[in-house]
C-alpha cells in the first residue's frame, strides 16, 4: 500500500506550525519507535480534522473505507450494542494512512489479540491535582512500593501533565485479579503520602491531592509510548529511563520537534513480563484487601464493603 497524503499544508498545531505533512513524517520516522507499542493491539483513534484546536473525537470503529491491509479486530460492544471493528496496525503505511486521516493520537489496549482476555501490562497513571506534587517525585514513590514487591516497571510521560507507571506482566491473569491488585498497590502509595496522594477516582473526593488511577487494571487502553498528543506544543508520550524521573521531571519538555533526537530508553533494557502471585500474597499480608471496585463509584464506599476472599484471589 503506498499512501498519498492530501492537504499536506493543513496546520494541525497552530501554536508551533506543525501540519498535516510534519505528523505523517512523524509517524514515518518514529515507526521503528512506535510501531511494537501498537502492533496487534486494538487501537483507540483520536482524530483531529482542524486540528488541535478544533474539536476531535474518538474513533474505535476503522471506516469501511480503509484499506485491506489494515486489519480489523472484530468484537461485540455491549455498550453500543454492535460489532466494533478496531483497527490493527502492523506496519508504517497503516500509521501512515492514519495520519492521512487526521489521526494526532493512538490509543492501544492493554492487551494483544491473540489473548483478549489477559492484558499484559498493570498501569498507575498519575494525575496531578490543583495541589500538584511533581508527578516525577510520585513516580518514584509508586516506583518505591513496586521494588518492595519485587516488580519491575517502566515509566513514561503522558504528554500531557501525568506520568505512567507500566509492570509489563505475563499474560496469564484475568480482570478478576488485575483490577483489585492495581487498585491495592495504589492504595499502599498512597496510605504512604495521605495528605498529597488519593485513589479516590470521583473528583468531588481528591480534595486537590494527586490520584494515582488504577482503573485500567484488566483492560482499557492507555496511549502509545511515542505517539503525538493533541496538545498546543505538539508533546509526545515519551518513554523515559528511572535516572530521568526526579522531582523537576516535566512531562511536557519532548515533543515532536525534539523527541526522537534522544536514544529509546525501552530499547534492550531487558525488562521481562512478570508473575503476580507473589504480589497478591505480599498486599493481602500488609493488610490491603483485594477489592473489585468500579471506577464510577466511592472508592471509600467499596473499600468498606470488603475484599475478595483470599482464596479466590
Amino acid at each position: 500500500m503506498s499512501v498519498r497524503l492530501s492537504s499536506p499544508d493543513k496546520v494541525l498545531w497552530p501554536d508551533v506550525g506543525l501540519t498535516k505533512a510534519d505528523l505523517f513524517a512523524w509517524v514515518t520516522d518514529a515507526a521503528p519507535r512506535l510501531l511494537p507499542q501498537v502492533v496487534d493491539r486494538p487501537l483507540s483513534l483520536k482524530r483531529f480534522p482542524k486540528g488541535v484546536q478544533g474539536k476531535g473525537f474518538f474513533q474505535k470503529d476503522l471506516p469501511d473505507h480503509a484499506p485491506d491491509s489494515i486489519r480489523r479486530w472484530r468484537v461485540w460492544a455491549e455498550s453500543a450494542d454492535r460489532e466494533v471493528a478496531y483497527a490493527l496496525v502492523d506496519d508504517v503505511e497503516g500509521l501512515q494512512w492514519l495520519a492521512q486521516q487526521n489521526t494526532i493520537e493512538l490509543h492501544p489496549a492493554l492487551l494483544r489479540v491473540d489473548r483478549p482476555d489477559r492484558a499484559d501490562q498493570l498501569v498507575f497513571d498519575i494525575d496531578p491535582g490543583p495541589e500538584a506534587v511533581p508527578p516525577g517525585r510520585v513516580a518514584l514513590w509508586v516506583k518505591e512500593v513496586l521494588d518492595e514487591l519485587e516488580l519491575v516497571a517502566r515509566v513514561k510521560t503522558s504528554g500531557g501533565k501525568g506520568v505512567h507507571v507500566i509492570v509489563p506482566i505475563e499474560r496469564r491473569y484475568g480482570p478478576e485479579l488485575l483490577r483489585p491488585l492495581t487498585l491495592a498497590i495504589a492504595r499502599m502509595v498512597a496510605e504512604r503520602h495521605p495528605d498529597q496522594l488519593t485513589v479516590e477516582m470521583r473528583k468531588a473526593d481528591r480534595e486537590g491531592r494527586t490520584l494515582i488511577d488504577w482503573s485500567r487494571g484488566g483492560g482499557s487502553t492507555l496511549i502509545a509510548a511515542w505517539s503525538p498528543r493533541a496538545r498546543a506544543e505538539a508533546t509526545v508520550a515519551m518513554p523515559l529511563s528511572w535516572d530521568q524521573v526526579d522531582a523537576d521531571l516535566d512531562p511536557t519538555r519532548w515533543t515532536m520537534r525534539n523527541a526522537l533526537d534522544l536514544d529509546d530508553p525501552w530499547a534492550d533494557d531487558g525488562v521481562s513480563p512478570q508473575r503476580l502471585e507473589h504480589v497478591r500474597d505480599a498486599v493481602q499480608d500488609a493488610g490491603f484487601d483485594l477489592v473489585d471496585a468500579s471506577p464510577r463509584d466511592r472508592t471509600a464506599n467499596a473499600l468498606s464493603r470488603g475484599g475478595l476472599a483470599r482464596e479466590q484471589g
